[in-house]
C-alpha cells in the first residue's frame, strides 16, 4: 500500500518525457515557422503548422475562431431582393 500511494504522488517519468518530446517538437516548428516567414529557411508551412496544431491539440487548445450560436456575422448574409424594382423594366 505504500508503495502505492508512493508512485501517485510522484512524477512519472514517462508522462514527463512525453511533454518533454512535445515541447521539443512545438519549439522547432515555431522556430522553422519563424524562419520561413523570413525567407532564411525554405520548408513547407503547411507541415509546421500542422505540427504546431497538432501539440497544441494534444493539449487541448485549439487554433482558430469558434463562435458559439448561429449569429456569426462574418459568413454570408442572405439578402430578400423580391421587392427590389432596381433594373427591371
Amino acid at each position: 500500500m505504500a508503495e502505492e500511494k508512493e508512485e501517485k504522488e510522484g512524477i512519472e517519468w514517462g508522462e514527463l518525457f512525453g511533454h518533454a518530446i512535445r515541447f521539443l517538437i512545438l519549439t522547432w516548428s515555431l522556430s522553422m515557422m519563424t524562419l520561413g516567414y523570413m525567407g532564411r529557411v525554405r520548408i513547407d508551412g503547411a507541415f509546421t503548422a500542422g505540427l504546431v496544431s497538432g501539440v497544441l491539440g494534444s493539449y487541448g487548445i485549439s487554433v482558430g475562431n469558434k463562435k458559439s450560436g448561429t449569429n456569426n456575422s462574418n459568413g454570408p448574409k442572405i439578402i430578400d431582393n423580391s421587392k427590389n424594382k432596381v433594373g427591371i423594366k
